[in-house]
């Protein structure tokens, strides 16, 4: 009676293991243990079965072990990281008051002014004050008074600039003032009967040296320049 070979025994083995573990692995979650009696009974189970079944020579068993077991082994899930917002409680109301959900604002308080304050707030500024021009009568007396009518009537100037151009003129060349003042150039306002509705009558004597028709020559004395002659003479402004 003839003996088998021991090394065909061992691949028989070795093939007979390789079937089984191949026709059948039942594989265990680890995380899925007997629960504990604390957990409750509606916790959910997981059990992956998986079935297999191979055709393979004996030196392939090795690498389809190792297959099957990265297949089976959990992929860990990714975490995913949740930030709660946590609103710190808010103290208990004094003297048993109830909370309330809204917070409460803030009250502003307008300090209006006292009545002295209001009253210096809308209180106008002062209105400057003139000094009313005097009429001069010995300066247009005569026949004095009706050559400047006559002069001022051809002239005919439109403006208030033209005006005392036209009268610091003729009392230069006609009425022996080369200096002229308010209050001659009232006088020959009133002379020739032009409007008289205005106060100041110094700020055009200032704007007329400002464009240099006029220079100052004196305190509250003007001096006729050449440029304001042409202005009369000539039409030029």
């Amino acid at each position: 009676m003839s003996k088998a070979c021991p090394t065909r025994q061992v691949s028989q083995v070795s093939q007979v293991s390789a079937v089984s573990c191949c026709n059948l692995i039942l594989w265990y979650n680890p995380y899925m243990a007997p629960k504990k009696q604390s957990e409750t009974s509606n916790r959910s189970n997981k059990i992956r079965f998986v079935l297999v079944e191979a055709d393979i020579s004996d030196g392939n068993l090795s690498e389809l072990t190792q297959a099957i077991t990265s297949a089976l082994r959990p992929s860990a899930a990714p975490v995913r990281q949740i930030t709660r917002t946590v609103t710190p409680a808010l103290p208990p109301a004094p003297n048993g008051a109830q909370d309330t959900e809204e917070e409460e604002l803030d009250e502003v308080v307008v300090e209006e002014p006292a009545d002295g304050d209001l009253a210096d707030d809308s209180k106008p500024a002062p209105k400057k004050t003139f000094k009313a021009p005097e009429y001069l009568p010995e300066l247009v007396a005569g026949e004095k008074g009706k050559a400047f009518k006559e002069f001022a009537a051809e002239k005919a100037p439109s403006s208030k600039k033209k005006k005392y151009l036209v009268a610091t003129y003729w009392l230069k060349e006609h009425g022996d003032s080369p200096t002229v003042n308010a209050n001659k150039i009232y006088t020959c306002f009133k002379t020739a009967g032009w409007s008289t509705g205005f106060n100041d009558w110094n700020q055009t004597f200032h704007n007329l040296v400002h464009s240099e028709h006029l220079r100052k020559a004196g305190s509250g004395e003007f001096a006729i320049n050449p440029l304001g002659e042409d202005a009369v003479t000539k039409g030029i402004d």
